[in-house]
This record gives C-alpha cells, structure tokens and sequence, in this order.
C-alpha cells in the first residue's frame, strides 16, 4: 500500500494491476513504541520518531498520533501499552520519555 499524491489516494500493486483503497479510519497502525529511541513501528515496517505533541486519544480511549507528515495511525493495544509506560508526570505536564529526551504530549491532558 502506497499513498499516490497525483490521484490523492491510497493503492495497492500487485504486478501490472493495481487497486485503489478507501480508508474509513487510519491508513497505518502504531505497532510498538521504544522509549529508547523514541521511535514508532508502523504497520508498514516502517519506524519513525513519535511526534509527541500529535498524540490524542479518541472516543474509545485509544492514542492516535500522525505520522509520515500528516496521516493518522491509530496505536494497537501493544503500542499502547509500551507508549503509556514512558509517559511521566512532570509538574502539571504529561511527558512521553523518548531516550534521554522528555517531550511534551499536551494532546495526553486528558488521562491526568
């Protein structure tokens, strides 16, 4: 699965055929966190730094997050589970630990 700007669309090729997909919630998952490095695993098997201050939690109490310049993930309960282990009170701040680093998740407010 790929995202083809020029149609603004997700598709899918397999050899010479290739199927267009409509996404009804997120196109990519959050599969784990590594407080180590501050890395997310996506479902693609893709890992990218956790933009902390884009992580929210919806309706049903699950974190989302944006990734790969824009598009929601939604966290698996795995992910979740390993993200909220890193997150810290700080003062009046929720803080997700990423290596040596705090960053600041003010989408989080909500869980203190």
């Amino acid at each position: 699965m790929r995202w083809a700007e020029a149609e603004r669309t997700f598709v899918v090729q397999l050899g010479q055929f290739r199927g267009w997909l409509d996404v009804e919630d997120t196109a990519f998952f959050a599969t784990a966190y590594d407080a180590r490095t501050g890395e997310l695993e996506l479902s693609d098997r893709s890992r990218e730094r956790l933009a902390a201050d884009t992580l929210a939690v919806d309706a049903d109490e699950v974190l989302r997050c944006t990734v790969k310049g824009g598009f929601a993930a939604r966290f698996t309960r795995a992910a979740q589970a390993h993200l909220l282990d890193a997150v810290e009170l700080d003062g009046d701040a929720i803080v997700v630990r990423a290596g040596s680093a705090r960053l600041r998740a003010p989408g989080l407010d909500a869980l203190s």
